[in-house]
């Protein structure tokens, strides 16, 4: 998949089978937690074929989201070009509460802060592909992506008080306004065989800007005036190839290969009345990695091991100069195994493996944000990857699945409220490595089918371990998560079908925060035209207006909550139209992909 969108256009009529893996093999990157693999069935055909999806929605505004992809195929050749526009907005009705503990006085800031940001979306690939035979194809695609318009503000009414008397009311106007893109993304691809050796070879660029305008208007009788003025600006870029070899060995296959990937990231940031600081990092960090696993089958039995080596080199520069303290290197063994039985109905697999989490480029930089006279934001050049070791059971019966998992956290990123500087009373925000974090979860799905109707019913528990206390909170957060999913598809005759689908979570503790319990109720009716190649989708998303983000955080020097109505409730049409298609015939994965989400 080289995104997200391309499950809008996969049919269930399409797929052949859908394989979960909780131990992903070594040589997949060690960010990879899970794959999910959906095997497509293979379609003939020459010709055109075209794709079409369009989807408009309401939610106190419109909003919509279109994409199409056209083919040409002839013998071993697929050409192909797909175009996206979206056009979305993300609005909060928003009320902010802070008690802040600092030079021995108390400091509560009620905070309602309403906002909108709209967004326009733009991207469009080409690409094309030969088969030279059964076993050997080739392939390239190119994508040109942007966001021509990213624009949002929020005005903001603050009340101050010190140690219970009111200090003064602050009206705050807020604007912000993005440029992103363009961003250019190139990939190429070699699959093939010399004899029973299979050769899949990978190879991908990026490169992207961003700019981010900020404009902060305080205005109050009771305290001084202040403006606040930002600019921030980065650009990307990454190299990345990837070679996997296979080979069949006895009853299995021996697989074994290298990765490596190597970015650039230089941002710059600037504040006009320097009342933040301002910055300029670059960071150019190279990762090396091979890897080998083997798969092999013995009757009913599954047995997968590998071990993945990878060594990272993450040079630190600020304002042209090489900094050594938030310069690392790491050298990271990551293994993996997995067992599996499966026999009729039953299947059962279980899996160890040790990943990484690495932060994202955004999360390193010193930029810090203003967000108001007495809270702001930023970045940790000093943030370390968070090591990961997870055991997995996953067992399955007929139509029940129960899968639980215990997972095992080394210097986990959370966010972090402290004082800015040491004097004053300002909060500063941001993430930090804690020592030990563990968790355990285990969910029970129950799918059956009668006549018509198609429940899946998923019962969920997750708890974390984390002694939120020995960090200087007051409180302890250990409540564990109960969740219930029920989906709910009806059958209409040949062409129609709907669903109702329910959601509750109970209130619930992670990391430092306490979130509070969630109801919601979506349904969609859909109906086919023409065959089949038109599908018609009326849906409907948090009915009782019940989806809410609420939640406190629990810090030694302060005490912030949360309560937003982000405007869930929606209501909407989506039309998707295909024309002769077929899968396509693409193999290529891209190499770097972890990589690309840190960009």
């Amino acid at each position: 998949m080289q995104n997200a969108r391309e499950l809008k256009q996969l049919k269930s009529t399409d797929i052949k089978s859908v394989d979960v893996i909780t131990s992903p093999g070594a040589k997949y990157n060690a960010e990879v937690g899970a794959v999910i693999r959906i095997k497509t069935k293979k379609h003939q055909g020459d010709g055109i074929s075209v794709e079409a999806y369009s989807q408009v929605k309401y939610n106190e505004k419109w909003t919509t989201y279109d994409d199409a992809t056209v083919k040409y195929r002839t013998g071993g050749l697929e050409v192909f070009g797909v175009g996206v526009f979206q056009n979305n907005n993300h609005s909060e009705d928003n009320t902010l509460t802070t008690d802040t503990r600092a030079n021995g006085n108390l400091i509560h800031i009620s905070q309602y802060a309403p906002n909108s940001f709209w967004y326009t979306n733009l991207s469009g690939k080409v690409g094309g592909n030969y088969d030279l035979n059964d076993s050997t194809s080739l392939g390239m695609t190119y994508e040109l992506s942007g966001s021509p318009y990213e624009s949002g503000d929020a005005h903001t009414t603050q009340t101050i008080l010190r140690n219970g008397k009111q200090e003064g009311t602050i009206g705050q106007y807020m604007s912000r306004k993005d440029k992103d893109g363009p961003s250019h993304e190139a990939n190429v691809y070699f699959v093939g065989k010399l004899g029973r050796l299979g050769i899949d070879f990978n190879g991908s660029y990026l490169w992207n800007k961003s700019s981010i305008d900020m404009l902060s208007q305080e205005r109050s009788d009771d305290l001084p005036d202040r403006d606040v003025t930002t600019h921030s600006e980065r650009r990307s870029h990454m190299l990345a190839g990837k070679l996997v070899l296979t080979y069949p060995v006895w009853r299995g296959e021996l697989s074994a290969g290298t990765e490596m990937t190597h970015s650039n990231s230089h941002g710059i940031y600037n504040n006009i009345e320097q009342i933040v600081r301002s910055s300029d990092d670059e960071i150019k960090e190279s990762n090396m990695a091979g890897f080998a696993e083997y798969h092999l089958r013995l009757d009913n039995w599954s047995i997968g091991a590998g071990l993945r080596y990878e060594a990272v080199t993450s040079d630190y520069y600020s304002f042209g100069q090489y900094q050594t303290e938030p310069s690392r290197k790491y050298q990271d063994l990551f293994p993996n195994l997995s067992v599996g039985w499966q026999k009729n109905k039953w299947g059962i697999q279980l899996g160890y493996n040790k990943r990484i989490s690495r932060p994202g480029y955004y999360q390193l930089n010193s930029n810090i944000q203003y967000d108001n006279r007495y809270q702001y934001e930023g970045g940790n050049p000093l943030l370390r990857p968070t090591i990961k070791q997870n055991l997995d059971l996953n067992v399955t019966y007929s139509w029940l699945n129960f899968t639980a998992g215990y997972s095992h956290n080394k210097d986990i990123r959370l966010s972090f409220g402290d004082l800015f500087q040491e004097g004053t009373e300002i909060t500063m925000w941001t993430s930090r490595n804690f020592d030990k974090f563990e968790s355990y979860n285990a969910a029970l799905t129950a799918s059956p089918k009668f006549g018509f109707y198609s429940p899946t019913l998923t019962l969920s528990y997750y708890q974390q371990q984390f002694d939120a206390q020995a960090y200087g909170t007051a409180v302890s957060l250990d409540k564990p998560q109960f969740e219930v999913n029920f989906r709910n598809w009806f059958t209409i005759g040949k062409t129609a079908k709907a669903m109702l689908y329910l959601h509750y979570s109970t209130s619930h503790d992670y990391g430092f925060n306490h979130y509070a319990h969630e109801l919601n109720v979506n349904a969609r009716m859909q109906k086919s035209f023409l065959d089949g190649s038109l599908i018609v989708s009326l849906f409907a998303y948090d009915i009782f207006h019940n989806l809410r983000e609420r939640w406190t955080g629990y810090y030694p020097i302060t005490t912030t909550g949360k309560d937003a109505y982000v405007y869930t409730q929606s209501i909407g049409l989506s039309l998707s139209y295909d024309f002769n298609t077929t899968r396509s015939k693409y193999k290529g994965t891209g190499a770097g992909n972890a990589e690309k989400n840190r960009l």
